[in-house]
């Protein structure tokens, strides 16, 4: 089989594979496959964390305790922010089809609010979001007016004039 291998080992029938000059055996593919997936993770784990300290993405968290009002009633949705608490996505799913805005809050009184199209924001604790194709960014556009926020709350009315908030 090759030139490094011991000739008298009877064993070499496709349980062993040489690297480098050295015989290692493969106990599984199983085994084999977690190894690869193993640090396909570990790669992708150094490159987000690199992208995060450089600026390219943004981690926005899940606000567990939010409590969604439309038009003063208590509603379905869910609420992401940043750590900063400059960006936050808004999700309202008081109907069959969930919306959700891009709220942009600048140091100045400009505030934005981007309705983000077809676009949902997932119901999960995590969302990254890269600064090369943001979900929002181009999609909607203007999706309403009067943003406001407070230090445990946010409000803004939609262009077809419901009024949206949250309190956590």
């Amino acid at each position: 089989m090759s030139k490094y291998l011991d000739q008298k080992s009877p064993r070499l029938a496709g349980s062993e594979k040489e690297f480098a000059g050295h015989t290692m055996a493969i106990k599984s593919p199983l085994k084999a496959a977690a190894v690869v997936a193993s640090i396909a993770l570990l790669l992708l784990s150094f490159a987000a964390i690199d992208s995060t300290r450089k600026g390219y993405l943004v981690w926005f968290a899940r606000i567990p305790s939010a409590a969604i009002s439309i038009n003063g009633k208590p509603a379905k949705g869910w609420l992401h922010g940043t750590r900063d608490g400059q960006t936050m996505f808004f999700t309202r799913a008081d109907s069959d089809k969930p919306v959700t805005y891009d709220l942009i809050f600048t140091s100045g009184e400009k505030n934005f609010v981007v309705a983000c199209g077809t676009w949902v924001a997932p119901q999960l604790p995590f969302i990254a979001v890269g600064d090369v194709n943001p979900p929002c960014f181009f999609v909607g556009g203007h999706g309403g007016r009067n943003l406001n926020k407070g230090e445990r709350f946010v409000s803004f009315v939609t262009d077809d004039g419901a009024r949206l908030e949250a309190d956590w």
